[in-house]
């Protein structure tokens, strides 16, 4: 049995590493007990694991970390490597300086990611580990996150992996994205006495830069915009009050 198990744990989900996550992401771990980060699994083209949008004046805008793609479906997301030929660090913070100066909470977040953007990063995994932990200490999020590489489930596949991961965790309940039907065989996790509940996408409303809203953005735009307390309220289940930008309480 994994050194991960944990009496009592109730609600496991998890996901890969992503680049600036979208608030999405972060509601899922604040909604767990345990939350596995799926380090072994393939990089997927075209999705959210090196990649995310900020919003600018002319509308969403991507930002891409560039990776070295050789080989790349037989290498684990931990060790997909970033390629350093390209100056995507640069031109990355300068696009979040650029459309965020006039934001309410940039100063107060400038110099962390001034910091990510000089640092050297080798690897993605890396890279993405230490933005999503700085999200979590901002919206105080404590769930106790574990990685599959150090779980003996990992090499199990697909719905095999997430009942796997679900039994060797201790949980009997698995929060999952929103697209997990298309692959969990939903009979096999109630053999196991194992509830899934699918995560509902909910379009947040919060005041943001640059006119109508868009929604889904990176979890950067809403720390920019509303800073750590009134973000925490929205993650947690709260809603913004446009009238006097007050949020309702939070609901787990």
């Amino acid at each position: 049995m994994s050194t991960f198990h944990r009496s009592g744990v109730k609600v496991v989900s998890g996901h890969q590493s992503s680049y600036l996550p979208w608030y999405g992401f972060f509601e899922k771990i604040y909604k767990s007990d345990v939350f596995a980060i799926h380090d072994t699994a393939q990089f997927e083209k075209k999705g959210f694991l090196n990649r995310n949008r900020i919003k600018t004046s002319q509308g969403p805008m991507w930002l891409t970390v560039p990776l070295q793609m050789k080989n790349y479906k037989d290498i684990r997301l931990r060790d997909m490597k970033i390629d350093q030929e390209q100056d995507w660090r640069k031109k990355h913070w300068m696009a979040i300086k650029m459309n965020y100066a006039k934001a309410p909470y940039f100063e107060e977040y400038q110099m962390f990611f001034k910091d990510v953007y000089q640092r050297e990063w080798e690897y993605l995994h890396d890279l993405n580990m230490f933005i999503i932990d700085f999200f979590l200490r901002e919206l105080r999020i404590s769930t106790p996150i574990c990685y599959v590489s150090e779980l003996e489930c990992q090499n199990e596949k697909k719905s095999d992996f997430v009942l796997a991961l679900c039994k060797e965790l201790g949980a009997d309940h698995y929060y999952s994205g929103s697209q997990g039907s298309d692959y969990l065989i939903e009979s096999d996790f109630d053999k196991s006495g194992i509830t899934i509940e699918y995560q509902q996408i909910r379009a947040i409303q919060y005041p943001q830069l640059f006119g109508e809203h868009i929604p889904h953005l990176s979890m950067l735009d809403m720390l920019m915009n509303c800073g750590a307390d009134i973000s925490e309220t929205l993650i947690k289940g709260g809603q913004y009050d446009e009238s006097n930008g007050i949020c309702g309480a939070p609901g787990r």
